[in-house]
């Protein structure tokens, strides 16, 4: 999301997000780059034990009771 800010910035002439500072510098330079070189496997192992949306399952759907009309 941050390389698209920049991107939009550059091509409009607005100025550029803020560069990253605290947890956000932690996400952005070591996270996301050590995340991109796992195997797919290991990743989907990290996403399972992440709290989140990607972690909700689908559920059956209520059986339809008498007409549908």
């Amino acid at each position: 999301m941050t390389a698209a800010e920049r991107s939009v910035a550059r091509k409009y002439g607005a100025n550029e997000p803020l560069p990253p500072k605290g947890i956000d510098l932690f996400w952005q330079k070591v996270y996301v780059p050590a995340y991109y070189l796992l195997p797919w496997k290991v990743r989907a192992q990290v996403m399972a034990q992440m709290p989140g949306s990607h972690r909700r399952t689908w559920h059956t759907p209520p059986q339809a009771k008498g007409p549908a009309v």
